[in-house]
């Protein structure tokens, strides 16, 4: 499967999600973009940083992207 397949599937389960009415609504194709970024970004500081903190960095992100998406209570 290339990168913009996969890239197209993330965007299409975020997109269902918008219509089950789980997720607020946002542009699907820029969280893709940040949510990839950011496993990028965590990949690429794992590779360089000995005192890389997986936990963390699992946690943090984690946590934003949720705070991003989720609808309003």
């Amino acid at each position: 499967m290339s990168k913009r397949s996969v890239s197209a599937a993330q965007v299409e389960i975020l997109r269902a999600g918008q219509r089950d009415n789980v997720f607020r609504e946002f542009d699907p194709t820029v969280m893709v973009m940040a949510i990839r970024g950011a496993l990028d970004a965590a990949i690429a500081r794992a590779a360089v940083d000995p005192d890389f903190d997986a936990a963390v960095t699992a946690r943090e992100p984690a946590d934003l992207f949720d705070r991003a998406t989720r609808k309003e209570a």
